[in-house]
């Protein structure tokens, strides 16, 4: 029996390994770039205390746009996966196939704690390991969420099991822990708690047991202690969610949100019956609103509650017409079974009872007193559908909108938890029909579930390979959500540089919903990358009017305002709100900061290219001061920049101080270094100063190009033209493919007046920028110096074809005929 036990755990096991074998080579995809790639406490930007403070997605808990989805156990995974294997998704996709395997292994344990018959444990285990409702949480990175509960809610329950037995305290003490981890998992998991009381409750009223009510008085002061720190001590979402995202809860119809809601939980269960259609996000209309009490969907709501009724008043019903204690008839009957050689009342006095079940349970406890995951005879076989109902409704209850409004419509990863409940349901019944049936009946049930798990093997790889890429995911998407499905797919086109594409999904995803800002800015990046400047700019616009507080469109709206030449004032308007947006309500705090931040950038550089040097360095010293904690290299720049300005002022006591600010954010980067020097340089008295901060950024940079480049400067402008030539032939060496660099030797060489070395680099510099005017005017410079006058000629004409009003080409090329007319 044993050996049987470990062939049910193993093979539902390896099935679940199996068929997620085709993830391990998937990407980061949809919400995993943000949980995962933009979130510091993943990456170590931030310390590790700041995945306590945090939500799921890197948001403090505090802000206004959290969603308040405080999961730390699974961030602290995912930065054990970072630290073990840097941001390689191949990592974290074997976690969550492992996560999957144990959770199958977990429900096998469960259904023997529930089912006399194993063949309705391994039906169970090996639906629950091939689901393809499950495609999203395991395939989809963000979902470790979701397996990381569901495993420590079914360790709860065993533990509990365990406790129920022995009444211990260690194994409460355990029950309470793993309870407390399910909820740092994910917050629907606190209702483990509630199905281990329940569980006790059933058993009461079979058994008595004078401890049970001390070890419900303990369930219950746990589970109200944790809901208390929750929901009063950690902050709570302090703006509504988005109308797109859940619109049915910002129906004004009180009627239609009631119906509503009250069908998605049948929707939700369809896709546990029938997991053809799925989708990354059911939001926006893809569950269209029920309006009318007549509509069709209605028929499905009532079917499903009235089969949930049904299952708990059978249950109820049983209970309340079957006094006997088959326990206590067991002790009399047990002996005279074996002394007919019978194992049940029913074929030997005709009788039905439960005596077989006793007498089974046994023979089992005697040939393996350490059975694997308990034994059935905890659990009256009455009790397996209320069990298998509670395994299904209390985890989704939190997340069906009808306790209290959510962030979504439907989301598959949210059922990974309830389909235990679904699939014990399913292996309870498969397991009645086996026991009844015999022979041949028993080989055409075996072909039934075979076809039932073949087909959803199928469909589960299959739509594995729709988690692979964005792509691929957005495009399975487009029958169900087609808004959301092309507005996502137009933004991967985009960034892939297939902006035709784009543009061809982005028109349509407005077309479907027009008010979709994140379309239209989209829509902006497509134009603007294809130098459609204008039409940008009315996406932008549009995108801002959507939604006021996106900062990416203001510093986006503004970059192309200043390519249209007559616009820099508008484009200074732009940066400077840009920059001042609050960001009250935004999901993304980082990204929105990151924007206010380039905004600043920008806004000082266009006043700094006008003069404005007090107005920029202002802007500079405002963003130190009212940015959101701003990263450190962020803050360095900022630092750098000022300095830059207050040195063009003259402000050198300025300068310098937030030169040195700069360096002590970033003493490891050698760029620090060079700015510094010259910033330093800039002041004749303090020349051999700044000389040692050109030395000290080799030390700390000997490999960067730039280092050697501006060293080089600045020992030129101490006329050490063979000091700095040896510098600037290394800065080339470590950047072959720099047209300045390679720009620079030929004129180093050229000062040296080592004129045909100097020709040499400047024809590798016309070969790397051919396109170039002044790559050719230098050419035709030392052409014309060497004496080599019709090539200097063509070479001066060369760049005046790519530039006509080259100013330095027309006037070495009117010298030179005017030459050639003296001499003539």
């Amino acid at each position: 029996m044993v050996g049987q036990d470990y062939t049910a755990l193993a093979g539902c096991s390896a099935l679940a390994f199996v068929l997620y074998l085709n993830t391990f080579n998937a990407g980061f995809v949809y919400d995993d770039r943000r949980a995962i790639l933009a979130n510091g406490d993943v990456t170590g930007a931030r310390t590790l205390a700041g995945i306590w403070r945090n939500d799921y997605w890197g948001t403090p808990l505090a802000d206004s746009g959290s969603h308040g989805s405080w999961r730390p156990l699974c961030v602290l995974s995912f930065r054990l996966n970072f630290l073990a294997g840097g941001l390689a998704a191949t990592g974290y996709h074997v976690t969550n196939v492992l996560l999957h395997c144990l959770a199958t292994w977990l429900v096998v344990l469960v259904g023997r704690t529930l089912f006399p018959s194993r063949a309705g444990v391994l039906a169970a285990g090996a639906l629950f390991a091939a689901h393809p409702a499950h495609t999203e949480a395991v395939a989809g990175l963000v979902g470790r969420a979701d397996l990381a509960a569901c495993v420590c809610y079914l360790l709860t329950y065993l533990t509990y099991q365990r406790h129920m037995r022995s009444r211990e305290w260690s194994s409460l003490a355990l029950t309470l822990l793993l309870a407390l981890a399910a909820l740092l998992c994910k917050e629907t998991a606190i209702t483990a708690v509630l199905l281990c009381g329940l569980c006790d409750v059933l058993r009461g009223l079979e058994q008595s047991d004078k401890f049970r009510l001390r070890s419900l008085c303990i369930l219950s002061v746990f589970l109200f202690c944790a809901l208390y720190c929750r929901l009063s001590l950690l902050p709570r979402p302090a703006s509504p969610f988005a109308a797109a995202d859940n619109p049915t809860a910002h129906e004004a119809c009180w009627w239609t949100r009631t119906l509503t809601f009250l069908y998605l939980p049948a929707a939700n269960f369809r896709l546990l019956l029938w997991p053809q259609v799925l989708s990354f996000d059911w939001g926006m209309e893809a569950v269209p609103r029920i309006r009318t009490l007549w509509a069709a969907r209605n028929l499905l709501s009532v079917g499903f509650y009235g089969s949930l009724l049904a299952v708990v008043w059978r249950d109820a019903r049983f209970r309340s017409c079957s006094p006997v204690d088959y326990a206590a008839v067991a002790n009399i009957s047990l002996p005279l079974l074996r002394r007919v050689g019978s194992n049940s009342c029913h074929t030997w006095l005709g009788l039905p009872c439960n005596c077989h079940h006793q007498l089974a349970e046994e023979s089992r406890s005697v040939q393996s007193p350490q059975s694997i995951g308990g034994t059935a005879a905890n659990s009256s076989s009455s009790s397996v559908p209320l069990m298998g109902v509670a395994f299904l409704v209390l985890p989704f209850l939190p997340a069906s909108n009808l306790l209290f409004h959510v962030g979504f419509v439907l989301a598959e990863r949210l059922l990974y938890l309830p389909s235990v409940g679904y699939c014990l349901l399913f292996g309870f019944g498969f397991g009645k029909l086996w026991h009844r049936s015999k022979g041949s009946s028993r080989m055409l049930l075996l072909c039934c579930l075979g076809v039932l798990l073949g087909a959803f093997s199928l469909r589960t790889v299959r739509r594995n390979l729709d988690w692979r890429d964005e792509e691929q995911l957005y495009r399975s998407a487009i029958p169900v959500n087609p808004p959301k499905a092309l507005g996502n797919l137009g933004s991967v086109l985009s960034a892939h540089g297939r902006y035709e594409e784009a543009k061809v999904a982005l028109t349509a995803a407005i077309a479907h919903r027009p008010h979709m800002a994140d379309a239209h800015f989209n829509l902006g990046v497509v134009h603007q990358k294809q130098l459609n400047f204008s039409s940008a700019v009315s996406s932008y616009r549009r995108a801002i009017g959507l939604r006021p507080q996106l900062a990416v469109a203001f510093l986006n709206l503004g970059t192309s305002l200043l390519s249209l030449s007559s616009q820099h004032a508008d484009a200074v308007s732009v940066f400077r709100s840009g920059a001042r947006l609050e960001g009250h309500g935004v999901r993304d705090r980082v990204a929105h900061e990151d924007a206010r931040y380039a905004c600043y950038l920008q806004l000082s550089s266009l006043l700094r290219s006008r003069n404005r040097l007090r107005e920029s360095a202002a802007m500079l010293t405002e963003a130190l001061e009212v940015l959101l904690q701003p990263r450190q290299d962020q803050r360095a720049t900022l630092h750098f920049r000022l300095g830059e300005i207050y040195a063009e002022m003259e402000h050198w006591e300025e300068a310098e101080r937030h030169q040195r600010l700069g360096m002590q954010l970033q003493p490891q980067h050698g760029a620090a270094y060079v700015t510094f020097g010259q910033t330093l340089a800039r002041n004749s008295s303090r020349h051999a100063e700044a000389e040692l901060w050109f030395k000290r950024a080799l030390q700390t940079a000997p490999l960067e190009p730039s280092s050697h480049h501006y060293y080089a400067d600045f020992l030129e402008q101490q006329d050490r033209y063979q000091e700095a030539l040896s510098l600037r032939l290394r800065a080339a060496a470590l950047a072959p493919k720099d047209y300045v660099l390679s720009s620079a030797v030929a004129d180093a060489l050229r000062l040296l007046n080592r004129l045909i070395e100097a020709e040499l680099w400047y024809r590798k510099a016309v070969s790397l920028l051919p396109l170039a005017a002044h790559a050719h005017a230098n050419l035709g410079a030392i052409l014309q110096m060497r004496g080599f006058r019709q090539e200097a000629v063509n070479s001066y004409r060369r760049a005046l074809e790519l530039q006509p009003g080259h100013a330095t080409s027309r006037a070495n090329l009117a010298r030179m005929k005017a030459g050639m007319d003296t001499n003539t």
